[in-house]
């Protein structure tokens, strides 16, 4: 029933139980009323009805007649298949869960009640702001924990780093175990008696200088395998080459041996030593010989190669360094991508405690993944040498470094609109860059130390992933023992100190580039900011302008705009809207083609509308019509070409961040839900981003749970969830604090019917709070008519009506629907003259599609100037002919909304076909609902 506001509501509910008895009101505001009544009792409709026409007095504008849905149908007999199977397991111990599960509405009706009525705690801005710090600091450490993705990634590249070092240093290690100690025998330069000549090998010379026989010392050197050649010239380099020669002496009893060996022979002189030494050996009758080795020096890496590694490994590590950062501190785009941003906002989340609690994590994360990297660089090369206060410099430029990459990374998060793999791609830019600054510079030494300064500065400066590798290597040069200290031309200390100087300077800049970048894109804030408010901006220079007049213009439409113009300029108003919304219009640039004009697309034109506190506007409308734009305005997203929004008592303008509204509710159509968080961690993220008390959250957590049917889910991740869980923690995120505002953008998408009733009744028993508003955009006509007070329905851009579902039904829509039942005995010639009755009773009716016992009528509008003068002939002719029921009923709003989707071009059939429905098949317990 559509009233006016003199109504007597009591008055009419008691008029209304005199005629049918078993009628519930089921829905009840300023401007509509809904019963439901009993099916059975459709013998009475039509003296309720006349009595309805005969009282005018009551404040009924319109009414109308609708039947019961197949999809009710579906709902009731699932509740009876749930019935019959507690009873049939009633001896197994999972009936006992499912009696407990299987609340009743009365029951979720109270819990939500009680749900209503919790608020957000009052605390002080400050307070409210370190909780939030906290809270992100929380969930920002757990997701890293949990999103394998991103860690792996991270861990990939550090274990390639330390894989590069310790496969260098394994290399080291076998250079040096490669060395083997070599035998000195006199077979490594001596030939052996009846050798060959050889190319490395001779006989060993003997002089003999004794003036006496030395057949014993030949005999030795004979046995030990040693050709031996007699020289008598005094010349050695005469008889050359030869290994090694002896001159021999005598010296009293014993003989004295002159040593000359080929110096090109590096183990000759040992090789003698040992010969003789075994000689004395021999002469003393001792069997055992003197086996002589030896083993080399550890042969150190040379300057050059030491240089080269060290380049090799310092860039290696710049590169891997800067492509970290993207995989862990850009979690912005994904909560950009999933609208979670844009739902913690909306709950009252300041901009910067979100940074901060974000950088509380990321910072220190990546001053220990930079400190292992470097300590294991600097392990591994020992041969630098350490400058006490220049090691200082690169300390206090890691210092600088690290804060400026993550505020750069936290910028370049803000591109996930342009770029699908944000994460991915940013990397890859990072560590092109950080190769590409490094080779550009090392080249540049080729052309002039000069030029090669030049470039260190504008990198530093320009290039905040280049510092701390500019550092690196300046630090690396100096480090050398061998540097040039008297070089004029080239001097890396200075170069030092811009590369430890330019990162704290960015890190200024980045501050106040991230505020930009928040306020452009981040959306609007719910609340003040303690230090963001400071650097705001003027307000923009809104264009307001008249809306064009448009003669076909439905004056509901026409009337709504001049309510919002004159709820506006009105400052003594007892009590104005929640939501106001006054000439909203929104174009976009079409990309234009080669030679083409750019065209502008208009996604909303001068909508105007108001929601008052306590109601639900329903927003309906065709794919492409403007109802997610005008949603993305209302909660920041974007900015409306012209026009205006006003949320409580202040304008919705970016630059105004007023508190009034202390939170708003959001529940987008995308779940703006974290994969890897579990069902109660978003409870907790979202009540203490509202100001609750831990305890406040745990007590609400319980009774959203126990109301939706949530709590066996508390501990399970959102990616094990199905899709009707989801939404249903959705619709409950957006209903904690208790927000004065609430948008639902189709809240019940992907659930099956008895889950999308527990919805709409969970919305309809939130809202019976005065003080609260909401507007709610869907495709499911039944959710429309069940949930909202008000319907407004957008075609190409445009507001084509707005009013109450009984009111747009009775106003555009173009007729009934009579479906007639007959009995299987019938014959063609009774169902002629039945035919030609509703012909007489409707002249106007078209017949429909028909199956062997159902008749269907198409009834135009004209035809039915009384719902009563119509059951009661009806009635009779079910008592004439042989019917066995009937059902009549006025054009859904699925049919009106239809019929207006037509008007609009770019409309693709996506509406649906009418929904078909089978009355002969009721039982007792179906109801008409008009």
């Amino acid at each position: 029933m559509y009233i006016d506001r003199y109504c007597a509501t009591e008055s009419l509910s008691s008029l209304v139980k005199q005629h049918v008895p078993g009628a519930t009101l089921l829905q009840q505001n300023d401007q509509q009323l809904v019963y439901s009544l009993p099916f059975k009792d459709m013998d009475r409709f039509s003296g309720l009805f006349s009595a309805l026409d005969t009282h005018s007095s009551l404040g009924v504008i319109s009414y109308g007649v609708s039947m019961t849905t197949l999809e009710d149908v579906f709902l009731n007999l699932e509740v009876e298949a749930e019935i019959d199977q507690a009873d049939y397991s009633v001896f197994t111990q999972q009936s006992l869960e499912e009696e407990m599960d299987s609340k009743s509405f009365d029951e979720m009706e109270q819990s939500l009640l009680m749900l209503s009525e919790t608020k957000a705690s009052l605390v002080s801005t400050m307070s409210l702001w370190k909780q939030q710090v906290y809270t992100v600091a929380k969930f920002h450490f757990q997701t890293l924990k949990r999103e394998s993705k991103s860690v792996r990634s991270v861990l990939l590249l550090l274990l390639i780093f330390f894989a590069v070092q310790i496969f260098m240093f394994l290399v080291h290690r076998s250079f040096k175990s490669a060395v083997v100690p070599i035998k000195l025998v006199p077979d490594l330069y001596f030939l052996k008696p009846g050798d060959k000549p050889h190319k490395y090998k001779t006989s060993l010379l003997l002089q003999n200088s004794t003036d006496s026989d030395i057949s014993d010392l030949i005999t030795f050197f004979t046995n030990q395998n040693i050709m031996v050649t007699m020289f008598n010239d005094s010349d050695y380099v005469s008889a050359a080459p030869h290994s090694a020669a002896l001159n021999v002496m005598h010296s009293e009893k014993d003989y004295v041996f002159t040593v000359v060996f080929n110096s090109t022979m590096v183990y000759a002189l040992p090789v003698l030593m040992n010969i003789i030494s075994n000689y004395y050996l021999y002469q003393l009758n001792v069997t055992e010989s003197i086996q002589v080795w030896n083993t080399p020096f550890f042969q150190e890496i040379t300057d050059i190669v030491f240089k080269i590694e060290l380049y090799f490994q310092a860039t290696l590590l710049g590169i891997i360094v800067t492509a970290m950062p993207p995989y862990f501190a850009m979690e912005n785009a994904e909560n950009h991508k999933i609208k979670a941003y844009t739902q913690l906002k909306l709950s009252g989340l300041l901009p910067s405690a979100y940074w901060v609690g974000q950088a509380i994590v990321d910072i220190p994360f990546f001053f220990i993944l930079l400190i292992l990297m470097l300590g294991s660089l600097f392990a591994f090369h020992y041969g630098l040498y350490f400058y006490p206060v220049k090691f200082l410099s690169v300390v206090f430029c890691l210092i600088g470094y690290v804060p400026s990459v993550i505020l750069f990374t936290y910028i370049t998060s803000f591109t996930f609109k342009k770029i699908l793999n944000t994460k991915e791609v940013w990397s890859f830019i990072y560590s092109v860059t950080a190769l590409a600054c490094i080779a550009i510079t090392e080249i540049s030494f080729f052309i002039g130390h000069t030029v090669t300064a030049v470039l260190h500065y504008t990198f530093c400066i320009v290039i905040p992933v280049y510092p701390l590798l500019g550092c690196l290597i300046c630090f690396i040069k100096i480090s050398w023992k061998n540097i040039r200290k008297n070089e004029e031309t080239y001097d890396p200390w200075d170069r030092l100190l811009v590369a430890v100087i330019s990162p704290y300077l960015q890190c200024v800049l980045w501050i106040f580039l991230l505020r930009y970048y928040e306020k452009k894109y981040g959306g609007r804030s719910i609340r003040k900011d303690p230090f963001f408010r400071t650097l705001s901006t003027k307000p923009k220079n809104r264009k307001f302008p008249e809306p064009p007049n448009n003669e076909g213009e439905d004056e509901d439409v026409k009337a709504e705009r001049l309510k919002v113009r004159e709820l506006m300029s009105c400052q003594c108003c007892e009590e104005k809207p929640a939501i106001m919304v006054s000439n909203l219009h929104k174009e976009y640039d079409n990309k234009k083609d080669f030679l083409t004009r750019r065209v502008k697309k208009v996604a909303t034109k001068h909508i105007s509308f108001c929601v008052k506190k306590g109601e639900i506007l329903g927003l309906l409308g065709p794919n492409g019509a403007g109802k997610s734009t005008v949603i993305n305005i209302l909660v920041g997203d974007i900015e409306p070409t012209s026009g205006q929004v006003f949320l409580g008592d202040h304008s919705l303008d970016p630059a105004e961040e007023d508190d009034s509204v202390k939170c708003m509710g959001y529940c987008p159509q995308i779940n703006p839900l974290w994969p890897d968080i579990t069902l109660q961690e978003h409870f907790e993220i979202y009540g203490a981003v509202k100001g609750m008390s831990p305890s406040d959250i745990k007590e609400v957590t319980n009774r959203i749970t126990n109301a939706l049917d949530l709590k066996e889910h508390l501990q399970k991740t959102i990616k094990k969830l199905p899709a009707g869980i989801k939404r249903k923690l959705c619709f409950a995120l957006s209903m904690l604090g208790n927000p004065q505002i609430t948008l639902l953008d189709e809240p019940s998408t992907g659930m099956d019917p008895k889950a999308k009733q527990h919805m709409w009744r969970a919305i309809r028993t939130a809202f019976k709070n005065k003080k609260r508003a909401a507007i709610l955009t869907t495709h499911y006509m039944e959710e429309a008519e069940a949930v909202c007070d008000r319907v407004a329905i957008m075609i190409a851009g445009q507001l084509r009506c707005i009013g109450t579902v009984q009111h747009l039904k009775s106003k555009f829509g173009k007729g009934y629907f009579l479906e007639i039942k007959l009995k299987d005995w019938i014959e063609n010639l009774e169902i002629d003259r039945l035919q030609r009755e509703i012909q007489y009773i409707f002249p106007n009716a078209s017949r429909q599609e028909s199956f062997s016992s159902i008749l269907a009528f198409k009834i135009p509008k004209e035809d039915v100037q009384s719902l009563s003068q119509s059951f009661s002939k009806l009635e009779e002719a079910k008592h004439t002919f042989a019917i066995e029921e009937y059902s009549f009923s006025q054009a859904t709003l699925e049919q009106v909304f239809v019929e207006l989707t037509k008007e609009q071009e770019e409309e693709d059939n996506s509406c649906g076909t009418l929904n078909s429905t089978l009355w002969w098949e009721r039982t007792q317990e179906d109801r008409v609902v008009f």
